[in-house]
């Protein structure tokens, strides 16, 4: 034992150290017992915890699977994505547009006259007006040149959140000109520029006249403007170039003028994706229960090795309610598309493949049949309504139940930590037990030695008495 002060046989010459470790082995032999069924616990435990991870996976994927919004996937087509881009929504309708976008919205930008070094750069107050709202800004030009003035002015407006954004360009040597632009485009956000009191600031920059209308118009505010399937009577109107309220469902991004086709359809490539995740996810959890599940026996050393989750009935029912649910049949479904293994989702092949209990995908087949069977797949998943339940919508009740936080996967991995908890209680108590026993034969050794000892020294002094007697 660690910290022990001993003296090994100098009387007996026994080998102390040896004689004691060979006797606190046999005594640790319940401590060597207590840590492998810690060991052992702990395997479970995380075998518990890795399952439960794999289940969630594949819960989701079911989720998507039975999900209503899943069958509503929706793709958009768009003939030249020069002109715009298109998004749909699960709300968008099934059809085809022909949009002609006659023109774009556009910003309202005004511009100053060319200044120079010899303009006059003044200070003051002013007020920008846009749709309706007014917000007065006092300018103060800082710097010693016009440049650096005029930039001044620009970063006030600029830092005011008066929906402007202030600018300057040097056009040429000593040439300037100031441009300030609505932050939004359309009509109804043009500018309305106006010198307050008695202050010239924007006259004297050449951006209002002497009667205070704008003077120079840059660009002209414009709404972006729309013809649909062709009806030139009526086009649409919208302030900005990103457009969700024209067709339902659909997010317009006007880029330039021009006509295309826009088309919505369902994805059914999303569809196709979602249960190929089902089937990895699915495998992922099969493989696991059947690598700790297993007992296998070597018959050249005659011994047996079985997995962390060998016999736990919790596990075989886990497993067989997974592969009961592959077999189930929903009312309402047509009999071509009633099972899973109809549609293409079936055992793996082969013996081996069925004893895995793993599932294999055709494609091929999925999409033929979803293109004839649509309604009756979505039925049979059990994302046509919230009225029928379909396989995976069951399947998905039970994941759920089973990883939530009073599920079977909870309560056994709490159950293993209690387990574990208490082996740490127990293998403590132990420990100083068997510290103490250790204690205990090296204090017993100590006292023989020093036994030995004395009989030795009395042995001696006898021994020299008894010389000294038969000299006399």
């Amino acid at each position: 034992m660690a910290g022990n002060l001993s003296i090994t046989g100098i009387v007996s010459g026994f080998d102390t150290d040896a004689m004691v470790k060979a006797i606190m082995n046999q005594e640790r032999q319940p401590l060597t017992r207590l840590e492998s069924q810690k060991t052992t616990l702990k395997a479970r435990s995380d075998a518990w915890r890795e399952l439960n991870s794999r289940l969630y996976k594949l819960k989701d994927a079911v989720y998507n699977l039975q999900s209503f919004m899943a069958f509503r996937a929706q793709k958009v087509t768009v003939s030249d994505e020069k002109v715009l881009t298109a998004t749909a929504s699960a709300e968008a309708l099934l059809s085809s547009y022909q949009l002609n976008v006659k023109s774009l919205a556009k910003a309202h930008s005004v511009a100053s006259n060319l200044l120079t070094e010899e303009t006059t750069v003044s200070g003051g107050r002013i007020q920008i007006t846009i749709n309706g709202e007014s917000k007065e800004i006092e300018l103060n030009p800082e710097g010693s040149t016009n440049e650096e003035r005029l930039n001044s002015i620009a970063r006030q407006i600029n830092q005011a959140d008066s929906r402007v954004t202030a600018s300057v360009v040097k056009i040429a040597d000593n040439q300037y000109k100031l441009y300030l632009t609505s932050k939004e485009t359309g009509t109804a956000n043009q500018l309305e520029l106006a010198d307050v009191g008695g202050d010239r600031v924007l006259r004297d920059l050449g951006i209002l006249n002497e009667d205070g209308t704008i003077a120079n118009v840059a660009q002209a505010a414009t709404d972006a403007e729309i013809e649909i399937n062709g009806d030139t009577s009526n086009p649409a109107r919208r302030a900005s170039n990103k457009i969700t309220d024209l067709i339902p469902g659909l997010t317009l991004t006007l880029k330039e003028e021009g006509t295309v086709t826009v088309g919505v359809e369902l994805d059914q490539a999303k569809i196709v994706q979602n249960v190929k995740a089902f089937v990895d996810a699915y495998n992922a959890v099969m493989d696991f229960i059947n690598q700790h599940k297993t007992f296998s026996y070597n018959k050249a050393s005659q011994t047996g090795t079985k997995g962390e989750l060998f016999g736990d009935s919790a596990l075989m029912n886990i497993e067989s309610q997974l592969k009961g649910f592959l077999f189930q049949t929903v009312e309402g479904v047509d009999q071509s598309v009633a099972l899973l293994s109809l549609i293409g989702i079936k055992g793996a092949s082969g013996v081996e493949g069925a004893k895995s209990g793993r599932l294999e995908f055709d494609q091929e087949l999925f999409k033929t049949k979803l293109e004839s069977n649509f309604n009756d797949i979505a039925k049979l998943f059990g994302a046509a309504s919230a009225e029928t339940k379909g396989i995976f919508t069951q399947m998905h009740e039970a994941l759920f139940d089973w990883t939530g936080a009073s599920g079977i996967l909870k309560t056994k991995t709490d159950t293993l930590q209690k387990q574990m908890s208490d082996l740490d209680d127990q293998v403590a108590a132990m420990e100083d037990r068997l510290a103490k026993r250790e204690e205990y034969y090296y204090a017993r050794f100590a006292a023989m030695e020093k036994a030995l000892a004395t009989i030795q020294s009395q042995s001696t002094w006898l021994s020299a008495q008894l010389a000294a007697l038969s000299k006399k």
